[in-house]
């Protein structure tokens, strides 16, 4: 018994100072792609972070970021938590149906307030006498809000209030129009080949002069697709297939992307090709996250414009209305002042105005600047 406890030990020291060697030895990593985030880097000690604790506290997200092996580690200890303990989430990450899901919660009530408010000021500030519409894009959550076993946020109550504060702005109910098999598996946001009906629905709200069908686009297909919940999940998932519809409107129209420069600015495209093997391959649509984007459909002179204030989702629907206007100008209020708007947009002669945000971005519009 005592040899056992000897080896144990033994087996255990080694085990650590391997480890520990191993940390020193490999090299600082800058991001972790399953995470898709940046990682800590070192920082120096100076008199300053030792006596305010501001080094320890970096060292310790430092050492967790750097470790070796984080990766495996992760799956094993989302394996424990689901399997072991029969716990219900990890980190409010939770899979059912082979879906991969992130719990949206607490419902911040506030924040419902605050997105009414911020629409409404920019309505006073810069829309008058325009076409505005709003539409509200639910989460994945809420093809599954029934699941007793994890936490939602209160949709209804949600719509209410928006439905309730804001003014001069004409809502579009897009929540029937779609389903679970509507989004990526491993993926926030919806799939564009699914969204003929919401196209039709806003088409005939917004006095569209042509109804929207598939066949008039041709579809190509990225395979395989690791949704930002990929990493999340820390598991053993299948993976997606994205696929983008095309046609000779979206490829010929000429993308102005603010997030360049130079002859960089002029030269997007409204699929960016070079994406879809990069960390995020969603962002083959416009280009990924940006403050401003303007998109002319070069085959419609009829001078008709829309200007949507949106998040990550309509990157995959703007192409697509693309077809129906001469101009599309999308702002996300994510990187860009809502006061700055007036140097950046011209407001003149637009003829429509179309919000169109996620229930995330709503339950936490304090991030809109």
């Amino acid at each position: 018994m005592e040899m056992k406890n000897k080896i144990i030990t033994f087996a255990f020291l080694i085990f650590l100072l391997s480890m520990l060697a191993l940390n020193i030895i490999v090299p600082e990593k800058d991001i972790s792609e399953s995470e898709r985030r940046k990682l800590e880097k070192f920082s120096i000690l100076t008199s300053e972070t030792l006596f305010n604790r501001e080094f320890f506290n970096k060292f310790e997200k430092y050492e967790l970021d750097q470790m070796v092996f984080r990766d495996k580690f992760r799956t094993v200890k989302a394996f424990t938590e689901f399997s072991v303990l029969n716990k219900y989430d990890n980190n409010n990450i939770f899979i059912k149906n082979g879906y991969v899901f992130k719990m949206e919660y607490p419902y911040n009530q506030d924040c419902v307030h605050d997105m009414s408010k911020k629409m409404n000021t920019i309505y006073e500030t810069y829309l008058h006498g325009m076409n505005v519409y709003y539409s509200i894009i639910p989460d994945k959550n809420y093809f599954i809000k029934d699941n007793d076993k994890h936490l939602f946020i209160d949709y209804d109550n949600m719509i209410s209030i928006l439905n309730n504060e804001i003014k001069n702005m004409e809502y579009i109910d897009i929540f029937n129009c779609l389903s679970l098999e509507d989004y990526y598996k491993t993926d926030i946001h919806w799939k564009q080949e699914s969204l003929w009906k919401i196209l039709n629905v806003i088409g005939k709200r917004m006095n569209f002069s042509n109804n929207f069908n598939d066949y008039e686009y041709e579809k190509k297909v990225f395979s395989p697709f690791y949704g930002s919940y990929y990493g999340q999940a820390a598991l053993p998932v299948k993976p997606d297939v994205l696929t983008y519809l095309t046609n000779d409107i979206i490829e010929k129209a000429a993308v102005d992307n603010y997030e360049y420069t130079g002859e960089d600015r002029n030269s997007q495209k409204v699929y960016d090709t070079g994406k879809l093997k990069g960390m995020d391959s969603y962002d083959v649509f416009l280009s990924g996250a940006t403050p401003l984007i303007k998109i002319e459909n070069t085959k419609n002179s009829s001078g008709k414009e829309l200007i949507i204030f949106r998040d990550s989702f309509a990157s995959s629907l703007a192409p697509l209305l693309l077809s129906e206007y001469s101009k599309i100008t999308l702002v996300d209020l994510r990187y860009v002042n809502y006061k700055m708007l007036d140097q950046l947009v011209d407001f003149e002669n637009k003829e429509d105005v179309l919000f169109l945000y996620s229930t995330m971005i709503v339950n936490n519009s304090n991030i809109l600047k």
